[in-house]
């Protein structure tokens, strides 16, 4: 006996809005990390005190 029909109906338009906000979750943390390292060893905007 064959099975009629499509075992995996479940189409992928409903499993889009399950990642979307994983990706945006993603590339926020990636956006922060990124800046952060362009912006390198910025010197201190206050100079150490001195003797």
């Amino acid at each position: 006996m064959t099975a009629q029909g499509v075992l995996a109906s479940h189409p992928i338009i409903t499993a889009v809005p399950f990642f979307v906000p994983t990706f945006v979750v993603v590339a926020v943390i990636v956006l922060v990390v990124w800046r952060d390292r362009r912006r390198g060893g910025d010197p201190p905007d206050d100079p150490p005190p001195g003797p």
